[in-house]
């Protein structure tokens, strides 16, 4: 197959991350044995594996297991409550939901993948009705990377952030603990190098851990299923085209690959899963809100909108394509790609400034609602970026702020002096000095640090209301009173840390059903062409909670699955 200049597949899959391995192996389980999954890049995973690699299902198995009392009801009320009207069809989130549950058990089932529910991660609308504060969010069990062969040099890794020194892997739950320095993370830190160090041959031979967590164990046990199907992946191999028929079947693709063009000729159906267009400048300039900028996007580079010119080049509709999965980020000089701003900027003790000194909204809330508030706010009178984390001494010894370690590790005379010199970092041991030296106004900046400190006194924050949300304080830490979320910044030497207006995808794509088929303008199906993931509009636009891409990406993938097979499992 690998050589042939026309090949023929009853399925062909683009792209390698969640939703598209898992269309791929639940058409096989369906009984759709041949079955091709092709990726541009050299390595598989896409942002999938890059990623936390949670999925968003309510009422999991593996919640109800746990205990957590949850239900389709109350997920439906929490959904519709957190999606603006009109902005989704309300059956494609009525199928998700009863979907998701059934789509996990049939691979946990038949599969390597394992996922576990994460017991206090909460709803990030969690004020809303319906909303649970645990049991929905679920991540990927910890597998060893050594299960995938020669297969594991080509896994994409989880993003720097989630290891520990580069080397040894977090899941989403000791990050939380570890971060923070929450009570408990020393027993943990030590765990974990433990279980490094003394698996000594592999230690010595590889950079990083053999146990592997978050996104990439994701996409890792997938790739393992496929393994035990001897299922094809072919690696940089990119889809420049659709073909189609002359009444306008999709038949296949036309695939640039070692340097050639093969065409794949799809006997049953095309399925789209190749992320969005967040590292296409063009697109982004003439989709989504400004300011925007594909350098500040933390997803996958390989997604630049392929999937979404050839689909519209058939014919499909798009919806939702000014959104995104917006997250501040923070780049360093030394960044291979930016951070993502999740866990930082909710940190008791900081609060993000534009440059006049103005706080942009609640820094601790979900990282979705807090970059939409920023659109919202965003003028040529009063822009918004360029913006800063403003933290004092006392957080820099605490916490992890972006790429600084707590300084009793990490001193700043360890810091590079290209954080400082390239205007990513400024200190001063004044906040007067700090927003000179930064070219924040000074009045706007020490009068909004004295706000947040009366705030922290109390605990209330009288102008965006952190702290009062659930979520806002699971990255909290419980030994600050008596608001989590709020501490004073009062301790000399005080930082600037430029923060980006940044994302971790486009949510905007192409129009589908609840079949996961493609639809023209006039609402009928394009023969032949499915799209999952990021390719297709979103179905839970707001982010209702961590994982609301993976989880919906997978679900629809099993729809695909079913609808291209026939199968009713």
């Amino acid at each position: 197959m690998a050589d042939a200049r026309d090949v023929s597949v009853d399925v062909l899959v683009v792209g390698s991350g969640n939703g598209a391995l898992t269309a791929a192996l639940c058409a096989y389980e369906m009984g759709v044995k041949d079955v091709l999954v092709i990726e541009k890049s050299a390595l598989y995973g896409g942002t999938s594996a890059t990623s936390g690699g949670g999925i968003w299902i309510p009422c999991s198995r593996p919640a109800q297991e746990a205990g957590a009392k949850d239900s389709y009801e109350e997920a439906l009320q929490y959904v519709t409550g957190s999606t603006p009207p009109g902005a989704v069809p309300l059956q494609m989130q009525e199928t998700y939901l009863k979907e998701g549950p059934k789509m996990l058990d049939f691979l946990q089932a038949r599969t390597r993948v394992r996922y576990e529910s994460l017991a206090h991660y909460p709803d990030y609308w969690s004020n809303l009705p319906g909303a649970k504060h645990g049991h929905r969010s679920l991540e990927p069990a910890p597998v060893a990377r050594s299960v995938l062969g020669d297969d594991e040099r080509r896994l994409r890794d989880t993003h720097h952030m989630m290891w520990m020194f580069d080397r040894i892997a977090m899941t989403q739950v000791d990050a939380q603990v570890l971060m923070a320095q929450l009570p408990g993370w020393k027993k943990l830190a030590a765990r974990r190098i433990w279980d490094h160090v003394s698996d000594v041959g592999w230690a010595l031979s590889h950079k990083r851990s053999r146990r592997i967590a978050c996104g990439c164990a994701g996409v890792a046990r997938l790739r393992w299923s496929m393994h035990d199907r001897n299922m094809p992946l072919w690696l940089e191999a990119q889809m420049t085209e659709l073909t189609t028929d002359d009444a306008g079947r999709v038949t296949g693709a036309k695939v640039t690959r070692n340097g050639a063009t093969t065409v794949v000729r799809a006997r049953r159906a095309v399925v789209l899963a190749a992320g969005g267009f967040e590292h296409n400048q063009q697109m982004r300039e003439q989709y989504l809100p400004q300011p925007t900028d594909a350098r500040w996007s933390a997803a996958a580079g390989t997604n630049t909108g392929d999937a979404h010119r050839a689909a519209m080049a058939v014919g499909a509709a798009t919806r939702l394509m000014n959104g995104g999965w917006w997250c501040s980020s923070i780049t360093a000089p030394d960044d291979p790609v930016p951070r993502l701003a999740i866990m930082d900027k909710s940190y008791p003790g900081n609060i993000v400034v534009t440059r006049r000194g103005r706080r942009i909204a609640n820094e601790s809330q979900n990282y979705i609602t807090y970059q939409l508030e920023f659109y919202r706010r965003h003028t040529p009178q009063d822009p918004q970026a360029p913006s800063w984390m403003i933290f004092d001494g006392r957080s820099r010894r605490m916490y992890f702020n972006g790429p600084l370690w707590p300084s009793s590790f990490r001193p700043d005379k360890r810091l590079p002096k290209s954080y400082f010199t390239s205007g990513f970092v400024t200190r001063a041991d004044s906040i007067r000095e700090l927003a000179t030296r930064a070219g924040i106004d000074a009045d706007g900046l020490e009068k909004t640090v004295q706000a947040m400190n009366d705030y922290a006194r109390t605990g209330k924050d009288l102008e965006h209301g952190r702290g009062d949300a659930e979520y806002d304080r699971y990255y909290a830490d419980p030994r600050i009173k008596p608001n989590p979320c709020l501490a004073p910044i009062v301790e000399p030497p005080f930082y600037a840390m430029r923060i980006d207006p940044g994302d971790f995808g486009t949510h905007g794509g192409m129009v589908t059903n609840t079949d996961a088929q493609v639809l023209r303008e006039d609402g009928s199906p394009i023969p032949g062409l499915y799209a999952v993931g990021n390719c297709a509009a979103a179905i839970l636009p707001t982010y209702p909670g961590p994982g609301s891409t993976l989880g919906p990406a997978m679900t629809f993938a099993w729809q695909a699955a079913k609808h291209i097979s026939g199968a009713k499992p």
